[in-house]
């Protein structure tokens, strides 16, 4: 049970909130160029890979403490480092680049899934990422528990 309660607070409120925090203001009359607000735009540049960099910085910490604490940690923890890391400067990358260079919303209904995804191609990098770092960032977690 500590597991799951780990996993709510450490990978799907940092992924969920930021996004579903747009929704309430739905409520307020504020201007929007479509006259409602499009939960995409919250992620369609890159801002989960925001969300990568916390997890990543997470997780190497957690691993960094049961080193020094000398828990054993499992043999593949150079691997799943590795592949953080690497996941941390790609989106650090695609994130900023993201803030600079905004894709536009889709107005209509593209031709199919591959069109919608080329459309949002920094989106679905960021997605991607972000489940590679969950995933190793759980993975991470769970060989660690103290039984």
């Amino acid at each position: 049970m500590d597991f799951v309660g780990w996993f709510l607070v450490s990978i799907v409120m940092p992924l969920t909130l930021p996004a579903l925090g747009v929704l309430p203001l739905q409520l307020l009359p504020l201007p929007a160029p479509t006259g409602r607000i499009r939960l995409m735009a919250t992620v369609k540049d890159g801002q989960l890979c925001w969300v990568v960099v916390a997890m990543g910085a997470s997780a190497i910490y957690e691993l960094w403490r049961a080193i020094t604490a000398h828990r054993p940690i499992p043999p593949w923890s150079g691997i799943a480092l590795s592949v953080i890391i690497c996941a941390m400067v790609a989106g650090m990358s695609l994130a900023a680049g993201g803030a600079v260079f905004s894709s536009p919303l889709l107005t209509t209904r593209p031709g199919g899934l591959k069109a919608w995804a080329t459309h949002y191609r920094v989106f679905v990098t960021s997605a991607a990422l972000s489940a590679v770092v969950a995933l190793a960032y759980a993975a991470l977690h769970a060989s660690m528990l103290e039984p």
